[in-house]
């Protein structure tokens, strides 16, 4: 546990070491303009000069047709997310998606818990589960990553709960999305767990959040509109990306999660160019 002061200033070692990788987008960022065009969307993303996204809803495309837009924009869907129960329910589906749209990430976007938090009878289950579909998934080339989301910090006797699904899960089948938004709303440091586990976490959100989120509950008590533009909350992205690159982060996404994203995503877009 730590406080908000932590995520503001970064250490001069990784100021100097300079922030080099492509940044991707999560294309929630645009679900609203999605749902209503996808086309348009899709275009622009491309105008914006993303190259990569991670994607979920086709938007009631198939997956073909989905992939065929993706490549009109010249765009690459690098990760793609899944639920916990599609996996579990419709597993066939996830995989032909992903093999469809040429991504070599899946990403489960929530475990089940008994409580606003994630459980200690919850964790193992679901570790097993992710082990297991990991396992499928990878014989086609595919990585499974669970998606973090603030949850996964209660006390457990390995430290947190997150840390022994950590140490219950394979790393050859199942390793992590670290969302530092999420990561520094349960009240953790996301440049220390980068750290503790370099290889665990391949795909990153990157995100800022406003000084008047409250820390420590779950993501359906938190606004739309707390999500703000990077450099403008109290996230120390910049030390969040230096480290990241210096333990095995293979894919950034930007993730805008306000209603209005646009204005938000070219402001971060130009502050990304000052780390750079």
């Amino acid at each position: 546990m730590i406080s908000r002061r932590v995520f503001l200033s970064a250490p001069a070692a990784l100021q100097a070491a300079g922030f080099r990788p492509p940044v991707g987008l999560a294309l929630y960022s645009l679900r609203y303009l999605a749902a209503k065009d996808l086309p348009g969307t899709l275009a622009l993303a491309g105008q914006l000069g993303f190259k990569e996204l991670e994607a979920g809803d086709t938007y009631g495309r198939s997956p073909a047709q989905f992939a065929a837009l993706l490549n009109k924009n010249g765009l690459r869907a690098t990760s793609i997310g899944a639920s916990y129960k599609e996996l579990g329910n419709n597993f066939a589906a996830v995989a032909d998606r992903g093999h469809a749209l040429g991504a070599r990430y899946v990403m489960c976007a929530t475990i089940p818990h008994s409580a606003k938090h994630l459980q200690a009878k919850d964790v193992p289950p679901a570790a097993d589960n992710l082990n297991k579909w990991g396992e499928q998934l990878l014989k086609s080339g595919v990585h499974l990553c669970y998606h973090t989301h603030g949850t996964e910090f209660d006390p457990s006797p390995d430290g947190t709960q997150f840390d022994t699904l950590a140490k219950l899960t394979n790393p050859k089948f199942a390793n992590f999305e670290m969302d530092i938004f999420w990561i520094v709303y349960g009240r953790q440091d996301p440049v220390a767990m980068l750290r503790r586990y370099p290889g665990r976490f391949p795909l990153m959100h990157v995100k800022d959040m406003s000084k008047r989120t409250v820390l420590g509950g779950s993501p359906a008590d938190v606004e739309e509109d707390e999500s703000v533009p990077l450099g403008v909350g109290v996230v120390d992205v910049k030390a969040a990306l230096l480290a990241a690159q210096q333990s095995g982060v293979k894919h950034y996404y930007l993730e805008e999660e306000a209603r209005d994203a646009i204005p938000q995503i070219r402001q971060s877009l130009h502050w990304l160019t000052t780390i750079r």
